[in-house]
């Protein structure tokens, strides 16, 4: 045997012998000693193909992928038919991005032995990698195959199903891949997104909640954590503002926050998120004309305009920014051109249910009913009003009856239940063998208004009628054209007794005209501002002599009411022992005793209107008026508009020349 032979099998031997010695140190996790053995060993013999491969993976272990990948790859170099090499080699390149190459690791492992459930899983993360779902979901089942109890695989096939839209086979295998090794941040992350998927929004965001508290820096469950929120209304703030730290250069995600900022009526937030997705992307057209409907919020209706011009520059046919240029249209005047513009809303796309409900607003205003309330039918689509109520029976279409039973039932809020509720009585004289649910606290009231009716408070599965219809779908069938047949006065009854025992309390105040006002909402958005006014607003009116007047505010507002009369020296007269939104009953019987009530656009005028007090409401022209000079569902409201562009505080000098002559008996 030549020197040179025996020279190279002694290095060989030394290396081996090295080798040996590093393993132990490396498998009990003294890395630094290992590596320092390896290392010894390749200079013993510099391609030794386990000690290459052996300081790749504590390269691997220690996140220096790229040398790890020098190191495995030249292991494989020097011998090839080992599928170890071949695996590392393919986790240490998919670690890197790299990952059509980790795919042909990983196959190559896998030729070389199968099953291979480790070699299964990392060519899975490949495919997976490169957008090559379907295939990913098989290399995952083939590590099952040969490992049922590989929970990284597990966890890897629930993440990959969810992405394909398979939330709920997704589920079950997250929560069992989760259940065996409870560190799998991102097994638990697709569970957090199936689960808010299958509409499990409380347990979907616990687990991104876990995810984040273990990963801060995890976006995908950040933004998934923010949709979620922002869609029930919660706070969502918190969550994008960390998502946008981790990703600032996400003009999607800017856009995203932005409408979450609007959702909370945080305009000028909201304006400034728009901004910046578009100095991102200058072509996004949502951002843009989401840009321009908070430039029409803070009415800036011309550059509104502009904006989604230039929104339907970067995408012809967007329906929602014909939609959003309509409403800006409709703000500067132009009916026309806002019906046109609904309309290329509703061609663009037909089920655009806002386009619909905001051209149906349009028509009713102008008095074109049939039109307007065939629009109207698709409100509860729209997203401006609360959803439909579920019914295990059908929507009645207005045909004969036939025998069947019908139910109406109270939509939207108090104000809304009064003005369609007007029609009841003829409704009833039609149908009388009708149903009628209403909202609980006004059953009474109801059940004394319409005698030998069924009133009730909203049921889940009603088993006494064939057929329902929403109150707001009345006019469609009862009002088509204009003028309308009017409603009866005071169609909503008090409570007698009540009643006489609120006059002797009213009575108490002395001579002089009993006026309830009522001047704001509880609901206050920059969109709704605009419509209502500030107690010291009325202030004029209030220091009329010959007046008494009482706070029809149900939301209380007492420091304000305080304020005012400390400040001027003046009485609202309210009663502590009266709850104007619990004790509805109560209410109707003050107001059943007032001479007059002024109020802005608000449930307190409705129904003092529907139990036929005389009310002037203040506020500009709007659809209910129904192209009218008054609103033809209450016969005794007045309704007394600002002039030009003055805001609704411009009515009230109004409403004092007329109560002035009101209480001089000239009016």
């Amino acid at each position: 045997m030549s020197n040179q032979r025996k020279t190279g099998n002694a290095a060989a031997a030394t290396a081996a012998a090295l080798v040996g010695q590093a393993v132990p140190l490396h498998q009990s996790g003294r890395l630094t000693e290992a590596e320092a053995l390896y290392r010894q060993a390749l200079a013993a013999q510099p391609r030794q193909p386990d000690a290459l491969h052996l300081l790749g993976m504590i390269a691997c272990q220690t996140g220096r992928f790229a040398e790890a990948a020098d190191l495995i790859g030249q292991a494989v170099a020097a011998k090839r038919d080992v599928p170890d090499y071949h695996a590392n080699l393919a986790y240490a390149l998919q670690a890197l991005g790299r990952s059509a190459e980790a795919e042909r690791a990983a196959r190559n492992a896998l030729r070389l032995r199968r099953p291979f459930p480790e070699a299964a899983n990392t060519l899975g993360n490949a495919l997976n990698a490169q957008g090559k779902a379907g295939e990913a979901a098989d290399a995952y089942r083939a590590a099952l195959r040969a490992r049922p109890d590989y929970a990284e695989a597990e966890g890897n096939l629930g993440a990959v199903l969810r992405s394909l839209g398979r939330s709920a086979e997704a589920e079950p295998l997250l929560r069992h891949a989760l259940a065996a090794n409870p560190s799998l941040t991102e097994a638990r992350a697709a569970l957090g997104f199936a689960l808010l998927d299958l509409g499990k929004a409380d347990e979907g965001e616990a687990a991104l909640q876990a995810v984040l508290a273990r990963r801060p820096d995890h976006a995908a469950a950040a933004l998934a954590l923010a949709g979620s929120r922002q869609r029930r209304c919660d706070d969502a703030e918190p969550a994008y503002r960390l998502y946008l730290t981790l990703e600032p250069a996400d003009a999607e995600g800017w856009n995203a926050y932005g409408l979450a900022q609007q959702g909370a009526d945080r305009i000028e937030p909201a304006a400034d998120a728009f901004a910046r997705a578009l100095r991102l992307d200058p072509k996004m057209a949502e951002a843009m004309t989401n840009l321009g409907t908070v430039r029409r919020l803070q009415g800036l209706a011309v550059d509104s305009v502009e904006l989604q011009r230039r929104a339907l520059d970067l995408r012809p046919g967007y329906a929602a920014a014909h939609t959003n240029l309509a409403l800006a249209l409709q703000d500067l005047s132009d009916d026309a051109g806002a019906e046109r513009e609904f309309t290329n809303a509703l061609d663009a796309d037909p089920a655009q249910s806002l386009a619909r409900f905001n051209r149906a607003i349009l028509r009713l205003r102008q008095g074109r009913l049939a039109e307007g309330w065939e629009d109207y039918a698709v409100r509860f689509d729209s997203g401006r009003l609360r959803p439909r109520r579920p019914f295990n029976i059908p929507e009645w279409e207005g045909d004969e009856l036939a025998g069947r039973r019908l139910l109406l039932w109270a939509e939207q809020g108090l104000g809304d239940e009064f003005m369609f509720g007007s029609l009841l009585p003829e409704a009833l004289s039609r149908f009388p063998d009708a149903i009628v649910e209403c909202e609980p606290r006004l059953v009474s009231l109801f059940q004394r208004s319409f005698p030998g009716t069924t009133v009730r408070a909203p049921t889940r599965r009603p088993t006494d009628a064939n057929c329902h219809l929403p109150f707001g779908s009345l006019p469609r069938l009862l009002w088509r054209t204009v003028p309308v047949p009017p409603p009866p006065a005071g169609w909503l009854k008090p409570d007698l007794e009540r009643v006489a025992a609120w006059r002797s309390r009213l009575d108490a105040l002395g001579p002089g005209l009993t006026v309830g006002i009522a001047w704001t909402s509880r609901r206050i958005t920059t969109e709704r501002r605009q419509s209502y006014t500030d107690l010291e607003e009325w202030t004029s009116l209030l220091r009329l002599p010959g007046i008494h007047t009482v706070s029809l505010q149900y939301d209380g507002r007492e420091e304000e009411i305080a304020a005012v009369e400390e400040r001027f020296g003046l009485r609202i007269h309210r009663w502590p022992d009266l709850d104007q939104i619990a004790d509805l009953e109560g209410t109707a019987a003050l107001m059943a005793n007032l001479d007059l009530a002024i109020t802005v656009a608000s449930s307190a005028g409705e129904m003092a209107a529907a139990l036929g007090v005389p009310v002037w409401r203040l506020g500009r022209r709007d659809w209910t008026q129904l192209g009218t000079a008054v609103r033809p569902w209450f016969p005794t409201m007045r309704c007394i508009h600002p002039d030009g562009a003055a805001g609704i505080g411009g009515t009230i000098p109004k409403a004092v020349q007329m109560l002035s002559r009101l209480s001089a008996g000239d009016l």
